[in-house]
Formats: C-alpha cells, sequence, structure tokens
C-alpha cells in the first residue's frame, strides 16, 4: 500500500468518524445544559424545603392560644351563626337586642379586560347588617367594643331614626366582615 492510499484512508477515517461524532458533541453539550438545569431545579427545591421545614418549625412554636386568636382574625369561613352570636354577645353587655339580621356576600371584582383582569383577592367577604334600639351612648360603647374585637369588621353603613323621646334611637347598621378563601 502506498502512502497515498494510508493518507486517503486517514482522511476517509477521520472524515467518517467526524460526521458520526460531530452531531454526538453537539448532544452532549445539550445533555449537559439539562444536567445544569435539573441541578439548579434540585437546589432550589433544596432550599424550598429548608425554608418549609423552618416556617413548620416556627409554627410549631406558636402557642394554642395565639392560633385560636390569628383563626379569630383570620377565619376560613364566613360562619355566620357564630359572628352573629359574637356580635350578640357584646351588645347584650350593652343592654341590646339585635333584630332583622341579614347578610349579603360581596362579589368579587371583575376585570375590563382579558388583558388587565383584576387580581384575585386571597379573602372573601359578605356584608351583615341588623337593626336594633337603644341610647346614643350605648350605641358608641357598643361599637367601641366591637372595634376591639379581634374579628374584622368595617362599618359600611348606619342609618339612625328617632324612635321616642326616651332619647332612643333605631339603629340600622351593616358591618363587612372577611374570611380567607
Amino acid at each position: 500500500m502506498s502512502n497515498t492510499s494510508i493518507i486517503a484512508y486517514a482522511v476517509l477515517t477521520l472524515s467518517i468518524g467526524y460526521a458520526f461524532v460531530y452531531p454526538s458533541f453537539g448532544d452532549l453539550n445539550s445533555l449537559l445544559d439539562k444536567k445544569q438545569e435539573y441541578a439548579n431545579a434540585l437546589n432550589t427545591i433544596s432550599n424550598i424545603e429548608d425554608k418549609k421545614n423552618e416556617l413548620l418549625t416556627e409554627f410549631n412554636n406558636i402557642s394554642e392560644a395565639k392560633k385560636t386568636d390569628i383563626n379569630i382574625v383570620l377565619p376560613s369561613s364566613l360562619d355566620f351563626v357564630r359572628l352573629i352570636s359574637q356580635i350578640d354577645t357584646v351588645a347584650a353587655s350593652h343592654g341590646i337586642s339585635i333584630d332583622k339580621i341579614s347578610s349579603k356576600n360581596v362579589d368579587s371584582p371583575v376585570g375590563t379586560s382579558i388583558e388587565n383582569p383584576e387580581p384575585q383577592n386571597p379573602y372573601n367577604s359578605s356584608i351583615i347588617g341588623f337593626s336594633f334600639v337603644t341610647s346614643y351612648d350605648n350605641f358608641k360603647a357598643f361599637l367601641s367594643d366591637l372595634e376591639k374585637s379581634l374579628r374584622i369588621l368595617d362599618v359600611k353603613s348606619t342609618r339612625i331614626e328617632t324612635q321616642d323621646k326616651n332619647g332612643l334611637y333605631l339603629y340600622d347598621v351593616e358591618f363587612e366582615t372577611y374570611w380567607l378563601k
């Protein structure tokens, strides 16, 4: 065999090898990139898991009394009966008897367009209305006690009518209350 044919075979062998191996280098680089992405994802998951464990430990250190208070401030449902019972207990301490109780849910906001939808609230709300007859001083004390309670109640409207000449008034009050979705 001549030197020319050996060189031709060597060039042919290298060309065929290059034709088959070169695309594999591209695949290899792609696989190395994927490996790095997976390593980053695992690192992120590990960080999230560490943060979850840290928060869980912190949550477990909260006393039961504080958890109860948190559930009062941010309840997971309206629990209409319990809410009215709590309001009635505060009212009774001021000699007030509540009647004509009503409730209506507040609609969540609707976006003006598909491109700009309104953000979803993490909470729901409802308007609770009731009426009662009492003096103005008792009314102020009643509202003051409701203001100091843990449950979030926003006064939406108050309507006052004179009842008689004894200093008693008919109050129609509406509160908005909130709970987590």
